[in-house]
């Protein structure tokens, strides 16, 4: 399992509490769960996510319609803005699922159904589901994560280990803190710095 880098801590200890904020890294890990994402195939998750290096898992916990919904928009405006940002890659891949409670068989269909509506022409049907499970509390606290009805987004390794958790909604400020994470985690900061450091010595 790929180590998250000492600088990445450093850097989660130093941000502000603006709108988006890193928490501790998370100690708890994702338990398995098996789905179809919303193009029909199946998927297990947390190992089906293919980050080389890691894994961005925009993650939505509603405990009711409405805050489900609300995160998903909230989710897919961070996805967009660290889409623009530069930020992914065959070695760092986001990933959309929402998770709760499993409802009555008959309805997962419906629900499905919906829900895949607001990801077509935004994101990659491969790349998102719903994660049903028996119960969405438990799963919470696996992962160490809280039902807040904010927006959740987990940096994870290419394991699907979780690493670090930001919560809230989009914002300048946030989205900053989140790309100079990622970046750090995948190591894009750390070669570019070495580079420097190796060009400075060759002078």
């Amino acid at each position: 399992m790929k180590l998250f880098p000492i600088a990445a801590m450093l850097v989660v200890l130093a941000l502000p509490f603006s709108a988006a904020v890193a928490q501790d890294t998370i100690r708890g890990s994702f338990p398995v769960v098996k789905l179809k994402t919303f193009d029909g195939e199946k998927f297990v998750f947390p190992s089906g996510m293919q980050g080389s290096v890691l894994n961005i898992v925009f993650l939505g916990m509603g405990n009711d319609r409405e805050s489900g919904e609300q995160q998903q928009g909230q989710l897919l405006d961070w996805q967009a803005a660290l889409e623009a940002a530069g930020v992914f890659s065959d070695s760092v891949m986001p990933y959309h699922f929402s998770a709760m409670s499993s409802p009555p068989f008959f309805v997962k269909g419906m629900i499905s159904g919906a829900m895949s509506k607001s990801y077509e022409g935004r994101f990659p049907m491969s790349q998102a589901g719903i994660l049903y499970l028996k119960d969405l509390e438990d799963f919470a606290a696996e992962v160490e994560l809280p039902i807040d009805g904010q927006p959740t987004i987990v940096i994870a390794d290419a394991s699907g280990q979780p690493l670090l958790l930001y919560k809230g909604l989009l914002s300048d400020a946030g989205l900053v803190s989140l790309v100079e994470a990622i970046r750090i985690a995948s190591g894009e900061v750390a070669g570019i710095n070495d580079d420097a450091a190796e060009e400075s010595v060759a002078r």
